[in-house]
């Protein structure tokens, strides 16, 4: 529920970042975020603020159902 619910408003914020707007997903002047996974990104790289975003509610959605990490059934760990 608390993924449907940032993920509702990140949609609602996303019409007013775009690639151009927003070309580095930073915390401010001081923060610049940069994206690192196992598969495509293996060092910290440069990506937009939708991009960053994306990649971010991939990663949690995926995260989120792996039945490993968060069992649905009862009574298996």
């Amino acid at each position: 529920d608390f993924f449907n619910r940032i993920n509702l408003i990140y949609g609602t914020m996303s019409e007013y970042c775009t690639e151009k707007s927003c070309p580095i997903m930073s915390g401010g002047l001081k923060y610049e975020y940069r994206w690192q996974d196992d598969s495509k990104y293996k060092k910290p790289t440069k990506l937009s603020a939708p991009q960053y975003m994306c990649m971010l509610m991939d990663w949690i959605e995926m995260l989120i159902n792996n039945e490993d990490i968060f069992p649905t059934r009862i009574g298996e760990c």
